[in-house]
């Protein structure tokens, strides 16, 4: 840094203390600026912040802090939760207040991350305020590519039998990154639209491969190849893209450059704007959404294997009670039996969770399954059929049929093209009719599979 002549964030903080230390009449100035003193997430200052806040404060007691000792997982990268838990001695005179009611959770979610929790030495004294929902729901898998397949069919058994899917308010939780792409490829081939906070390497590295493209023949041939020929879905996914950025009326050349550049500065790589998010436990904090799956709940990811002391378990222990937190009505925990060549099984701190305990309030259930659930077949059917056809037209699966689309085939089953104009047109039905009514009927008798009602008692 110094032979670049840069300095990073933390430098900046260390110069400030420093200033203000060496110079009464700079310290003078900037606590006469900031008088009141406000600091949020205070479980997570490291020494080096904490030094900042004391420079400016200046031996005041004008302060007001907000911190969750619960949620003190960063200590991996420097935050101390002993600075927090002395605040109130080393601040005389302050005044603690304990905010006991979680507005959040569903009770059943609450008293599983609470139950937790309590394995560490914390005293947690939270409350639900919200009325009973769902049970919590436990999926036992084979291993982790069964397990990704588990959690598209909860998904899709969650979702609402009618209307838009709000897939937005849902999100898979994972311990690592390497958790995220056999997730994401599963949620995409059940056409489950998928958000992800960073790109996966298969969708970077077919941007990359459209990136050295010398120019706008080439970007074109390029997506049309992979439309054409590639069974790679990452590659279908950016040829889409590339070819969005060749309508555009672009200033200056179009070649591969500028493709990188454009996905650079959009949101393009979010994929879908109403897709499930698929992220890790420390990216989600400060996050909610309806519904959470926690994946990957087993020995050697929750507590991580890297935890060795009393202290980073501990902190492991927290992380997990952050993510299973992140749930407000509904909440899915699954695990893997085996991962990467591995004997594994349900994490530690769920092994022994108790359906009817003293320590746990009576609302309390779950509901264990063993093995993977399975989506209504006529669904597999319509969603293998239109994987096969978009690429027989060179296209995504969105353009030969919605899932909207979907959902109503396999809601009414028509039986004719008349009836199945009605839910994809008239031409469209007259095209596509000698491939979709043969499917339909081949399931008109077989048995709905509704979605189980959750008794909360």
């Amino acid at each position: 840094k110094r032979r670049r002549q840069v300095i990073d964030l933390d430098d900046l903080i260390a110069n400030v203390v420093r200033a203000m230390s060496n110079d009464p009449n700079f310290a003078a100035a900037v606590r006469w600026r900031f008088r009141h003193i406000f600091v949020d997430e205070a479980q997570d200052m490291n020494p080096l912040q904490f030094a900042l806040f004391e420079s400016i404060r200046g031996g005041r007691s004008d302060v007001f802090v907000v911190g969750d000792p619960l949620q003190a997982i960063y200590g991996w990268n420097g935050a101390d939760r002993k600075i927090f838990d002395a605040l109130p001695e080393h601040l005389t005179q302050a005044t603690v207040l304990k905010l006991r009611n979680n507005y959040r959770c569903s009770p059943q979610i609450l008293d599983v991350a609470r139950w937790v929790v309590q394995r560490t030495d914390e005293a947690v004294y939270i409350r639900a305020t919200k009325d009973d929902g769902p049970v919590v729901r436990l999926i036992e898998c084979v291993d982790p590519v069964a397990e990704a397949t588990a959690i598209a069919d909860a998904l899709w058994e969650l979702a609402p039998t009618g209307g838009p899917r709000p897939w937005q308010s849902c999100a898979v939780l994972v311990r690592t990154n390497s958790q995220i792409a056999p997730i994401v490829a599963a949620l995409t081939k059940a056409n489950i639209p998928v958000r992800v906070s960073r790109t996966s390497p298969e969708i970077t590295a077919a941007q990359m491969a459209a990136g050295q493209s010398k120019d706008r023949h080439g970007l074109s041939t390029w997506a049309s190849d992979a439309l054409d020929e590639s069974t790679n879905d990452a590659e279908r996914i950016v040829a889409d893209q590339v070819r969005q950025f060749l309508r555009l009326d672009q200033p200056g050349s179009v070649d591969g450059r500028a493709f990188s550049a454009w996905i650079a500065a959009t949101s393009m790589n979010n994929w879908s704007a109403n897709g499930v998010e698929v992220l890790t436990f420390h990216s989600a904090k400060g996050r909610e959404w309806n519904c959470v799956t926690v994946a990957g709940a087993e020995l050697l990811l929750v507590p991580h294997t890297s935890a060795n002391t009393a202290e980073q378990l501990n902190e492991e222990t927290r992380l997990a009670y952050v993510a299973l937190t992140r749930a407000e009505h509904r909440l899915i925990i699954s695990y893997a039996m085996t991962r990467n060549g591995r004997q594994t099984g349900i994490s530690p701190l769920l092994a022994d969770l108790p359906t009817h305990s003293e320590s746990l309030p009576s609302a309390l259930a779950y509901a264990p399954v063993a093995g993977r659930t399975t989506r209504p077949k006529l669904s597999d059917e319509l969603a293998k059929w239109r994987t096969t056809r978009a690429r027989q037209i060179k296209q995504l699966p969105s353009v030969v049929c919605s899932d909207r689309e979907l959902v109503r085939i396999e809601q009414v089953l028509p039986a004719s093209v008349e009836e199945l104009a009605g839910i994809i047109g008239e031409l469209t039905a007259r095209q596509l009719a000698s491939e979709l009514l043969p499917i339909i009927e081949s399931f008109r008798n077989e048995p709905c599979n509704d979605l189980p009602v959750a008794n909360s008692n």
